[in-house]
């Protein structure tokens, strides 16, 4: 009991406690532990709730902001004095995208359940592909038959595999493939290849950390803030699967994710 607590605390359950009872050997060792996770489970949930207020709470300076630079733009007569203008207000801008995906990575931390629905996969993934910003690559779809319909939060995994096929987009030299396949041990296995210049062997775990940049000039010059394989990460996580980086056939990088199947179950007549 002992033993699977401080797996399952380790693995992020976090309410997880152990139940012994008084005339166990190490009952009072596990009541240290017990303590101790609740400590850990209250800062944790205190950091996520500070976060989360404190990006609620520039949303607000952050607009007021973008208005007035408007109306000052509005107004200018200046041609430099315009470009400065629009100078800031691509800053603005950049933070005001950093604010949303922090406020993206404080509700995956405190989500408790995922609004799981059945799911057309084939089409869910064909979407994220049709709904990707524009860009000079070309993205291609391999989606192999019989994907069918999936138990999962169509909004979280289409978030998940967005978020892996914009970071290609800022990588890849000419080409992006999204494909996916069911496995034999009754998972599915969503991948998102580019040919960019990959990622080192010893970086590819670190790259899932939130703000780190694998290469801060190029990160800087493209955009971002290291928080979308974050949050990718965490939306898969939550429906019990991996994602992991790799190396690419493409000759770049390829993010994988395995998800178990949940198959819906057909509800009662």
């Amino acid at each position: 009991s002992l033993s699977r607590m401080a797996d399952e605390f380790g693995a992020g359950k976090l309410s997880v406690r152990a139940r012994l009872k008084p005339s166990d050997a190490v009952y009072p060792l596990a009541e240290r532990i017990n303590h101790m996770a609740g400590r850990i489970e209250d800062l944790m949930e205190s950091q996520r709730s500070l976060l989360h207020s404190v990006s609620h709470e520039l949303r607000t300076p952050i607009a007021r902001l973008e208005f007035a630079l408007e109306l000052l733009d509005a107004k200018a007569r200046d041609p430099e004095l315009s470009r400065r203008i629009a100078a800031m207000e691509g800053d603005l801008s950049e933070l005001n995208n950093l604010v949303k995906e922090l406020l993206d990575m404080s509700k995956l931390d405190s989500a408790r359940s995922l609004q799981a629905a059945p799911v057309d996969l084939d089409a869910l993934l064909r979407d994220c592909c049709a709904t990707l910003p524009p860009s000079p690559q070309q993205v291609a779809c391999e989606l192999a038959p019989g994907l069918g319909t999936v138990e999962l939060d169509a909004r979280l995994l289409a978030r998940a595999v967005g978020n892996l096929l914009r970071n290609a987009q800022k990588y890849a030299a000419g080409h992006i493939l999204l494909s996916a396949r069911r496995m034999e041990d009754n998972a599915v296995e969503i991948a998102v290849d580019d040919d960019g210049p990959g990622i080192p062997a010893e970086e590819r775990e670190r790259v899932f950390d939130p703000f780190y940049r694998l290469d801060r000039s190029r990160d800087r010059a493209t955009g971002g803030f290291g928080l979308g394989l974050s949050i990718a990460r965490k939306a898969v996580q939550l429906h019990g699967g991996v994602l992991r980086a790799e190396a690419s056939r493409l000759g770049g990088a390829r993010f994988t994710i395995v998800l178990p199947i949940v198959t819906p179950t057909s509800p009662n007549k």
